[in-house]
């Protein structure tokens, strides 16, 4: 194993707490550096393209898909049997493998019917090497959301 040289960063102990148990709840053996390290680089990875584009070029384009947002880029895949299906979020339209503009419902139920599009669509979003199902993306969202919205409440009390 290489060398990699480490800066500590000091977070709140509570926040940290709240990491580490969840983590040990969703992601056994995950390590909470290595998990906070991934996370600085998605984030570095995303606001420079954020930037990027504010400075040079149009709006961040993708698709909407409830409260989950798919940049474009992104790849959609699900299975049937042992046939995969993908399809790529282009410009802000969902287009499959041969063309087709499709809604997460309609790929998802391209070769079978009455499948729930959240649980059996796996996603890949631009500059990531892994797939995620696309129902952890939206309970991931929620979660942030529920955060967000508590931590709000909590500033607006002690004002």
């Amino acid at each position: 194993m290489e060398y990699e040289a480490k800066q500590p960063v000091y977070l709140p102990v509570q926040d940290f707490l709240q990491l580490e148990l969840h983590l040990a709840e969703t992601r056994p053996g995950a390590k909470v550096d290595a998990f906070l390290a991934e996370l600085v680089r998605r984030w570095l990875a995303t606001e420079t393209i954020r930037q990027s584009l504010r400075e040079n070029g149009p709006a961040l384009r993708g698709f909407q898909w409830k409260t989950l947002f798919l940049p474009e880029g992104t790849i959609l895949r699900t299975t049937y049997g042992q046939t995969a299906g993908f399809a790529k979020v282009g410009g802000d339209h969902i287009v499959s493998d041969d063309g087709a503009t499709l809604t997460p419902s309609q790929f998802a139920n391209r070769h079978a019917r009455g499948r729930n599009a959240w649980r059996f669509i796996w996603l890949r979003f631009p500059g990531d090497d892994g797939w995620v199902r696309a129902d952890n993306c939206r309970a991931r969202e929620a979660d942030l959301l529920l955060k967000r919205s508590n931590a709000t409440a909590s500033r607006s009390k002690t004002i």
